[in-house]
């Protein structure tokens, strides 16, 4: 089964536009959906690419699908960087509400799938929204964002072959950004201070910090503060959590511990927790670039079981 019909659509979300298309199957309405959701940086509607196969997934099995331009990405307007998790997950919520009153699309049962830094904007849906027919966290870190940040510079670099001096110095930095943003600090001092001098490092560029938008993007994110482990203690709905095994951004079987403990904890009576032991950050066989066998499958399995039955 393949999409019936595109729709481009435009959501109004406080001042700014969000362009995204809207992926009909070829199935009789009103028919389940599901808002996929990007992770961090700039990105389009398909991540570069990355969302057509597992949205076709979806569509196999009757599920429509939408996925937005972030702001200031392709035709949406405003900026990605003026908003931390919390602003995402107000655009996120502003998706799902559109979608459940959009024709021909069942309002009961649409659900979300996010992937990386869109995987804590499922918990945080999830945590929110006991209604919710499923969520899926794709790579979602069951750690803060401090520690997430310190683990995938340490891990990245260290597969990228840096010395080990070059590893101590850029997680010193990363300290300092993260202390400096805690405490408010305004880009002028920032600048002076430390990343004048980081500039020159082999290890900059793992940080994109280059003028005050996006010194304010990481204040935002370290001032909230969010806790994965809060929201997964409040989630009831039915919840799928995915991991790759050659991950270097995530501590996987740590994640996938905690994740699975803190469903269990909360009473959540349909949690699902699975690592591929081939997979990397995307779910990708590194050396092939193609998805694990079985991925795409326990995607569009998975979500069509819970909203077959919700």
């Amino acid at each position: 089964m393949v999409a019936m019909s595109t729709r481009e659509i435009t959501i109004t979300w406080r001042d700014i536009r969000l362009a995204g298309t809207l992926s009909l199957p070829a199935a009789p309405p009103p028919c389940p959906a599901v808002l996929m959701l990007q992770g961090s940086g700039a990105a389009d509607r398909d991540l570069g690419g990355y969302f057509p196969p597992i949205r076709d997934a979806f569509l196999a099995r009757g599920i429509a699908t939408f996925s937005f331009d972030k702001p200031g990405v392709g035709g949406s307007t405003g900026d990605w960087r003026h908003y931390a998790l919390e602003g995402r997950a107000e655009q996120a919520a502003a998706a799902l509400e559109w979608l459940r009153a959009t024709e021909g699309i069942d309002e009961r049962r649409v659900g979300v799938w996010g992937h990386s830094q869109g995987g804590w904007l499922v918990q945080m849906l999830a945590a929110r929204d006991p209604d919710l027919p499923f969520a899926v966290a794709n790579s979602g870190p069951a750690i803060g964002i401090e520690q997430q940040d310190r683990y995938g510079w340490e891990q990245t670099l260290r597969a990228d072959g840096a010395a080990d001096q070059d590893v101590a110095a850029a997680l010193a930095f990363l300290r300092s950004v993260k202390e400096a943003a805690r405490r408010g600090d305004d880009f002028a001092a920032v600048e002076e201070r430390l990343v004048r001098a980081a500039r020159g490092q082999p290890w900059y560029g793992y940080l994109d910090l280059e003028d005050a938008v996006d010194w304010e993007h990481e204040r935002r994110f370290i001032q909230e503060a969010y806790e994965p482990l809060e929201a997964l203690a409040r989630v009831r709905c039915p919840f799928l959590a995915v991991f790759g095994a050659r991950d270097v951004l995530v501590p996987v079987w740590e994640s996938a511990r905690m994740c699975g403990q803190a469903l269990s904890n909360a009473g959540t009576r349909d949690a699902t927790v699975v690592v591929f032991p081939q997979g990397n950050h995307r779910i990708l066989i590194e050396e092939t670039r193609q998805f694990v066998p079985g991925y795409l499958d326990l995607l569009g399995d998975w979500a069509l079981h819970r909203v077959a039955r919700h």
